[in-house]
């Protein structure tokens, strides 16, 4: 065997172990200097040097790979070449954002933003099917986990998870479908394991449902449609579901919603805009209190207080603006909140009579609408909000029956979101809000004033009745 030193180090590497050293370029290398000689692993059979930046490991089943760095470290927590993962089977893969090595037992991925995570068998297998590293759901960002009930298995994603059971299979759960079941109690909930990947729906552009061992899920873009057969009691969460406020959260500015680019941008090295912005501010904040619009008034504070913090609204607020009917804004014309939240009520209430008429039993159905741009006729609410998002969210349970004889129990919740900023327009009619939005407007761009989130849940209510 052709052994060969490395000095100063005085330890020599051997055979297959020395090829692959010399290969990948001996000290100038990643793995920089050996500080062992060779040695034998503790099964007996595999041998492994050590260097400074990482082991080279061999066997006579797989060749000499070098493990190193987080590989290293992940593979050492679950026993070395003795562990399920067993030795390495290739050297570090170079990938898109990121790299992976492959050992006897399972892959080990790895990136800047996740760190290395194992990924084994039939989870392995639906993540490779989907792409991989460059599917939707990106990296592992957990080594698989055993399921509370010890019967499955599971692996967190950047955007999602894949489940597995002996029954089910392996399936990836994402988005909206998985904020509903992860709510309910992923496999241990209402709607147990995933039974197939979420699906294209026919006819139904930007529709798709996942099966569950109890029930589907259904959504197309925010609006989502939970169904479970046969219905159990209503929980606690079911009508707190509402979309995110912000479309994308891990390609988005931290800020996201809020939009921050106009904010701090006008030049004022004296500050003399931005003393005489602030004095009109306070004009503005007058013309509030003698309207008699107190929630105008403390919103338009907060917007000076130029904080950037959320500003939550009170339920009671919220179900105040959200029984509102009519509004007095022209085309394009936003709906009226109430009109909204009875729509979301009689689609509720029609999918669970569907189902349950179906299935001869009890059928539970859920569902959250999409932001809906809405807008109301009451003054201290268009001064507050102008337009904003209103989501409605209901669960229903729907007994089977002759039309007319279905017993329905009801519960429905309003959720309501909006970014507080300012854009600049007309003022030459003298309009105390065109106004006041211009001096907003101002206010940002000198950096005095700074734009929010508001956001607010209504209150649950509850309805019984036959349809």
């Amino acid at each position: 065997m052709v052994c060969q030193t490395f000095p100063p180090a005085p330890f020599q590497v051997c055979g297959a172990i020395l090829d692959k050293y010399n290969s990948l370029g001996g000290p100038g290398s990643f793995l920089l200097f050996p500080k062992s000689n060779e040695l034998v692993n503790p099964d007996g059979f595999g041998r492994r040097s050590e260097f400074l930046g990482g082991n080279i490991y061999w066997s006579a089943a797989t060749g000499a790979h070098p493990v190193a760095h987080d590989f290293l470290t992940k593979w050492g927590d679950y026993g070395y070449e003795a562990g399920f993962l067993g030795y390495p089977t290739s050297d570090e893969i170079v990938l898109n954002s990121g790299r992976r090595q492959e050992f006897r037992g399972a892959s080990i991925y790895w990136s800047p933003l996740t760190g290395a995570h194992n990924i084994q068998g039939a989870i392995r297998q639906k993540w490779t099917d989907l792409g991989a590293d460059r599917s939707a759901l990106g990296y592992p960002t957990s080594d698989e986990i055993v399921t509370p009930d010890g019967v499955g298995r599971c692996n967190r994603f950047q955007a999602g998870m894949i489940y597995w059971s002996p029954s089910s299979g392996a399936h990836a759960v994402a988005g909206r479908i998985l904020e509903v079941w992860s709510q309910d109690g992923y496999e241990r909930s209402s709607y147990g394991y995933p039974t197939s990947d979420a699906v294209a729906v026919d006819g139904d552009p930007g529709g798709s449902i996942q099966q569950f061992q109890h029930g589907s899920i259904y959504v197309n873009g925010d609006y989502l449609r939970g169904l479970l057969v046969p219905a159990e009691s209503f929980k606690s969460y079911d009508t707190a579901l509402h979309p995110l406020y912000c479309k994308d959260p891990l390609h988005s500015p931290p800020t996201c919603p809020v939009d921050l680019s106009n904010y701090d941008t006008m030049p004022d090295p004296e500050g003399k805009l931005s003393l005489a912005n602030i004095a009109e501010a306070k004009l503005v904040g007058e013309y509030f209190d003698h309207q008699n619009e107190p929630h105008s008034k403390d919103l338009w504070d907060h917007y000076y207080e130029n904080t950037g913090t959320d500003y939550i609204l009170d339920p009671q607020l919220v179900d105040c603006w959200a029984a509102e009917t009519s509004n007095n804004y022209q085309a394009p014309k936003p709906a009226a909140p109430a009109a909204v939240i009875a729509a979301n009520k009689e689609d509720v209430i029609a999918h669970a009579i569907d189902h349950a008429d179906t299935a001869g039993q009890a059928a539970k159905v859920l569902v959250s609408t999409d932001w809906e741009l809405v807008a109301c006729a009451d003054h201290d609410a268009v001064h507050s909000l102008g337009r904003f998002r209103l989501c409605s969210t209901t669960a229903a349970i729907a007994q089977p029956g002759p039309p007319g004889g279905h017993q329905i129990e009801l519960r429905q919740r309003s959720h309501v979101y909006d970014v507080y900023d300012y854009a600049y327009g007309d003022d030459t009619g003298g309009f105390p809000a065109q106004q006041g939005s211009n001096v907003g407007a101002e206010g940002c761009e000198l950096g005095v004033a700074k734009p929010f989130l508001i956001w607010g849940d209504g209150v649950e209510h509850s309805w019984t009745g036959l349809r």
